[in-house]
């Protein structure tokens, strides 16, 4: 079957632009919403694990597409890894430059504000488990360290790349399919 002529790269940058964009949509949604206040204490963990599951599910469609539409219906594991891993630093970047343009220009006081809700929500948990008091006051002091914008964009990278480059390997080796042997 013959292939398009199409650049890994041409794909991967509209589809990490793709990726990036829904992504912003996704957390837009969820600072309008005020879902992470809504949550509770657990409410970061539960978010952390839907943008995981998307991200996963994004990387499978976006490969598949890219191996059927650009590739003829094959990809080897090697090619689905490197679209997959651009896709993923393409993305990484572009969300990157929002968090730094949300923590700066759109709302300054957000880290803030989820800080002292988060120390509110810790601290009346404990009481309520009747921890002790020593253990209470050792969080309640872990906490007290609000993240710069760079602690937020440099952890943001590492999350972007750390964990999309490993559901890249994982849904490169789910989407690859070798083109079938000549006889």
């Amino acid at each position: 079957m013959e292939q398009k002529s199409t650049s890994v790269l041409k794909s991967s940058l509209t589809y990490g632009l793709y990726m990036a964009l829904i992504s912003i949509l996704v957390s837009l949604v969820i600072w309008a919403g005020s879902i992470l206040e809504s949550l509770g204490m657990f409410g970061s963990a539960a978010i952390g694990l839907f943008q995981i599951v998307l991200t996963f599910v994004l990387l499978l469609i976006f490969t598949k597409n890219y191996r059927n539409k650009e590739l003829g219906g094959s990809i080897t594991y090697g090619q689905a890894i490197k679209f997959a891993i651009l896709v993923v630093i393409i993305s990484t970047i572009i969300s990157t430059i929002y968090t730094y343009v949300f923590h700066t220009l759109i709302d300054p006081g957000y880290m803030e504000r989820i800080m002292t809700l988060m120390q509110e929500k810790t601290l009346n948990y404990m009481e309520k488990m009747g921890a002790p008091e020593s253990t209470i006051n050792d969080t309640m002091e872990k906490l007290q360290d609000i993240p710069t914008v760079f602690d937020t964009i440099k952890q943001s990278v590492m999350y972007g790349l750390i964990g999309g480059g490993i559901i890249a390997l994982i849904t490169s080796a789910i989407v690859k399919k070798n083109q079938p042997e000549e006889e």
